[in-house]
């Protein structure tokens, strides 16, 4: 098979994929959040603290674009905005209750449905679906750092 049919067939997947768990998100589990912002409320989960500037460079976005998104998050009360008391241009960002409980509550819904949808594949199939991910993922993140060090 040629590169480029394989790269489609990926980009279709990952893309349906993707979509898949957007529609998960709207129409069946129904938070007043969308999907990108529930994906920066985990992430700030996971983290524990952070800032839009991590965001933005985790995800590969930019800082603009997280900003508004984390402007939305607080004024519905998931988050919580903290200066650093040393350097006030440093904004830190927590997740307030309702934030901990609409990720936690949510996670629990969308693997339920994921669960289900698992049950079509053994575990070594799964295994090694993640296992050939993680190995793109570390090549494209290391193509992206030798990219970088190569610039003028």
């Amino acid at each position: 098979m040629e590169l480029q049919q394989l790269i489609s067939r990926y980009q279709l997947a990952i893309n349906t994929i993707y979509r898949g768990i957007n529609n998960i998100l709207k129409e069946e589990i129904q938070h007043d959040i969308t999907p990108d912002q529930f994906i920066v409320l985990q992430h700030i989960h996971q983290k524990k603290t952070c800032t839009s500037t991590q965001i933005a460079k985790h995800f590969s976005v930019g800082k603009s674009a997280v900003t508004a998104l984390v402007t939305r998050l607080f004024d519905k009360g998931f988050i919580e905005r903290i200066r650093d008391k040393e350097d006030r241009r440093i904004v830190y960002l927590t997740l307030k209750e309702a934030g901990t409980e609409l990720v936690e509550q949510t996670e629990k819904e969308l693997y339920q449905v994921i669960r289900e949808k698992r049950g079509h594949f053994n575990n070594s199939e799964i295994e090694g679906y993640i296992k050939a991910l993680e190995t793109l993922a570390s090549l494209m993140s290391n193509n992206k750092e030798h990219s970088q060090k190569n610039k003028p």
